[in-house]
């Protein structure tokens, strides 16, 4: 039998091998391949756009902690990793660890929120709503890790 001519050649990878997103040197870089890795988005979402959600997302965060970040900043502290330098899990900072999921969770939130499609047909607009749940699934856990910094607490609550 004679061999296919068809030569299967694997896919690139969706994000460059080693490429980051630098912060201002206080807060951690973003590896783009570990977070397509961590949460599953694949080669549909381009580079370009998985850039544009990080850095968005990475705006969004540092402003939630500006406040925070600018007096840990005042105290002399020289990163985020610096903050609490006892508390590791994994090797990493916790709060390096919090905050890279935050950052994270944030872009994942914008790709599913602008990810949904135009039409009208019922199965997509079921599909519609389960991409608005998942972003804002998403954006309970960024805003859980910022709080989780911040060392406030997750439940709000209003009297009627």
């Amino acid at each position: 039998m004679a061999s296919s001519p068809l030569i299967v050649k694997p896919a690139a990878p969706a994000s460059p091998v080693g490429s980051i997103m630098v912060l201002d040197g206080w807060w951690p870089a973003i590896d783009f391949t570990d977070m397509r890795e961590a949460l599953r988005i694949g080669e549909t979402c381009t580079q370009a756009r998985l850039v544009a959600a990080l850095e968005t997302a990475a705006v969004t965060v540092t402003d939630d902690l500006a406040a925070w970040s600018n007096a840990r900043r005042a105290e002399g502290i020289a990163s985020l990793a610096a903050v609490a330098p006892g508390a590791v899990i994994n090797g990493k900072p916790r709060l390096v660890t919090l905050f890279i999921g935050a950052v994270r969770y944030a872009a994942a939130a914008l790709l599913a929120e602008f990810s949904t499609d135009f039409s009208a047909t019922a199965s997509d607009e079921t599909r519609a709503d389960a991409k608005r749940a998942l972003s804002d699934y998403y954006e309970r856990l960024r805003l859980s890790n910022v709080r989780s910094i911040l060392g406030t607490t997750r439940v709000a609550v209003e009297l009627i």
